[in-house]
């Protein structure tokens, strides 16, 4: 009789084959009640073929068990005596249409034994995630031929199968990667045990195994199957691990969650830590070795519907709390609904607030040692918001930044600091107006005519406007470093904003679109009582002298702080020491000042012949 040939069986204790078991497990459908859904099928079959049995197998660890049985008296058998083992190795049809002539089944117990099976036909049931679970088989106690067209009808009935799995799978609403219970499932499991357990306390973890970051560049160097795999070992991992009583959810993209079960606080934490322990050691996934880093986020509630409702979201921000302090895990604490609440309510009231007129505008004079006066100011935003009061801007801008409102922001920004920048003008008062943009609006297709519409608009020279960016900004993209070459055509100048302070790639300094340094003052403070931060900050003059760039220095707050930068041959400073940021009416009166020529004879210092 014609064998069907066999690819070569893979080791049962293979990585596939534990994968394989592991989605079977999550099926949650061995040992369950008989269901009419499958047995409709097995019915079908035996109608179809006119075959005395059909039967849905699923091949487990060591055995087969049997979902839907029609002509036939076992519940399961070990897995060495089924035919459907075979099936699920082939990945195909397979039939067998004289056991008793196949060396592979002559001997088997179904066919020597009481039940004496002469021809079997079985088409595996596939997942849509690649998993063969068991087959869809026909037996008879009779031999027989199957032709190709019988195949292809017994291939359809096993889709069929599979599609009852899927719906079950989503009946009980589970991950389609991991296979595990979803988020959906975790909040029908939180609702049954705030009935059964009412009162009870709980933890819920939240883990986040790979971060966003991390889940981009594996998704682009290798694909999204690879990923997927990694996340089915992870889950295995994390199911194998979990202690007793405790449930495992798969509730978004790389996060689960571990719902504990009744215990101290104290010993739930010790079981958070034993498996982020367990899940931090490397192990292989597809041939390649991986090493998480886990941050957990852990919350204690008590099993009321309130508190079940909003457990996840208190276990989310405790895991973000982790995650931007470095640790492993934290606790969640009331304080950090309070901070994110109140930064939700930041981001959200930007748009409004630009509206009603609660944003304005201060300008910070800056000092033109080479030409002995004030000679521009740096525009700076400041907010009074009617629930907070005075809001720092450290507090909203990177809010804003990390939003589209960067745009409609920045553009309020400009727009206003050139309106103050004409009215400057026409009392006669000539000064340049520096204005910070993120690398979002560089970025931006249109944001350069969009400048230049503007100062045009407000009837201002772009030569009298200043773009700052940070060296982060700059090293973004290529758009970022076309977008400042342009606005440099116009006759705009750009500043380096807080520069040491980012990428410090010195090589970039080479191409910049730049005019100016601005030194961060995290290098300027100290230099009065540290020789090495001086000698730092005059061997970075130095270097930007010698590559064309004026040097500017931020943080100036002493007397002896700008005396040693004018010694070092700084362009300008700008800091406390000369003036904190001003409200525009107070400009004017500040320029009249002979505060310039103070400074400088303090410093022992004159107006050299250098440019501005």
């Amino acid at each position: 009789m014609r064998q069907t040939p066999l690819n070569p069986s893979p080791p049962r204790d293979g990585e596939h084959e534990q994968e394989r078991i592991y989605v079977l497990e999550c099926t949650q459908l061995l040992d369950t009640e008989d269901s009419e859904a499958f047995d409709r099928i097995t019915r079908l079959a035996t109608h179809v073929f006119n075959a005395p049995i059909a039967l849905v197998s699923l091949v487990h660890q060591d055995r087969q068990w049997f979902k839907s049985r029609c002509g036939f008296d076992l519940k399961e058998t070990d897995r060495d005596t089924a035919f459907c083992d075979r099936t699920i190795e082939l990945g195909d049809v397979l039939v067998v249409e004289d056991t008793t002539q196949d060396e592979r089944f002559h001997d088997n117990p179904l066919v020597v034994g009481y039940h004496a099976i002469r021809f079997y036909a079985g088409a595996p049931l596939v997942l849509t995630s690649g998993h063969a679970l068991g087959s869809l088989c026909i037996l008879d106690r009779r031999p027989r031929t199957f032709d190709s067209a019988q195949r292809q009808r017994l291939a359809e009935l096993a889709a069929m199968v599979v599609t009852q799995i899927e719906l079950h799978q989503r009946a009980g609403r589970v991950n389609e990667v991991t296979r595990l219970p979803n988020r959906a499932q975790l909040v029908d499991d939180l609702e049954r045990l705030c009935q059964d357990f009412a009162g009870q306390r709980r933890v819920l973890v939240l883990l986040d195994v790979i971060g966003q970051a991390t889940l981009q560049a594996a998704v682009r160097a290798m694909g999204i199957e690879p990923l997927e795999h990694a996340l089915r070992n992870i889950a295995a991992r994390l199911a194998a691990a979990l202690p007793p009583g405790a449930m495992l959810h798969h509730v978004s993209e790389t996060r689960f969650s571990i719902l504990l079960g009744a215990g101290s606080r104290e010993c739930s934490e010790h079981a958070a830590i034993e498996l982020l322990t367990h899940m931090r050691e490397r192990f292989d996934s597809g041939g390649v070795s991986i090493e998480l880093r886990i941050q957990a986020g852990l919350v204690d509630f008590e099993l009321d519907a309130v508190s079940a409702a909003d457990a996840l979201r208190k276990a989310s921000s405790a895991m973000h709390e982790a995650a931007s302090s470095e640790q492993s895990h934290m606790w969640h604490d009331p304080c950090f609904d309070t901070a994110h609440r109140r930064a939700f309510n930041l981001a959200r009231g930007v748009s409004i607030g630009l509206v009603r007129g609660e944003f304005r505008l201060v300008y910070q004079p800056k000092l033109n040692l080479s030409m002995g006066a004030f000679s521009g100011v740096e525009a700076l935003i400041r907010w009074t918001h009617p629930r907070y009061g005075v809001v720092p801007p450290g507090d909203f801008v990177p809010l804003v930044e990390e939003t589209a409102l960067i745009h409609e922001f920045t553009e309020w920004v400009l727009n206003s600091a050139l309106a103050q920048l004409a009215q400057w003008e026409a009392k006669g008062i000539s000064l340049t107006m520096a204005v910070n943009v993120s690398s979002r609006n560089l970025e931006r297709p249109g944001f350069v005519d969009f400048v230049s519409e503007a100062c045009a608009r407000h009837g201002v020279s772009p030569v009298h406007l200043h773009i700052e960016c940070t060296e982060n900004a700059i090293m973004t993209s290529q758009a970022t470093l076309d977008a400042l070459g342009r606005l440099k055509a116009l006759g705009i100048q750009i500043s380096l904003d807080d520069f040491g302070t980012g990428y410090s790639n010195l090589a970039c300094l080479f191409d910049l679109p730049v005019g100016m340094l601005k030194l961060d003052q995290s290098l300027v403070m100290p230099i009065e009582s540290s020789p090495r931060a001086l000698k730092l900050v005059r061997s970075l003059i130095d270097l930007g002298h010698s590559m064309g760039y004026r040097m500017l220095a931020e943080g100036v707050e002493t007397q002896g702080v700008l005396d040693l930068l004018i010694a070092a041959g700084c362009d300008a400073i700008q800091g406390y020491f000369l003036s904190k940021p001003l409200e525009a009416d107070n400009i004017p009166t500040f320029l009249g000042t002979n505060r310039v020529g103070d400074l400088l004879t303090s410093s022992g210092s004159s107006v050299d012949s250098r440019g501005s």
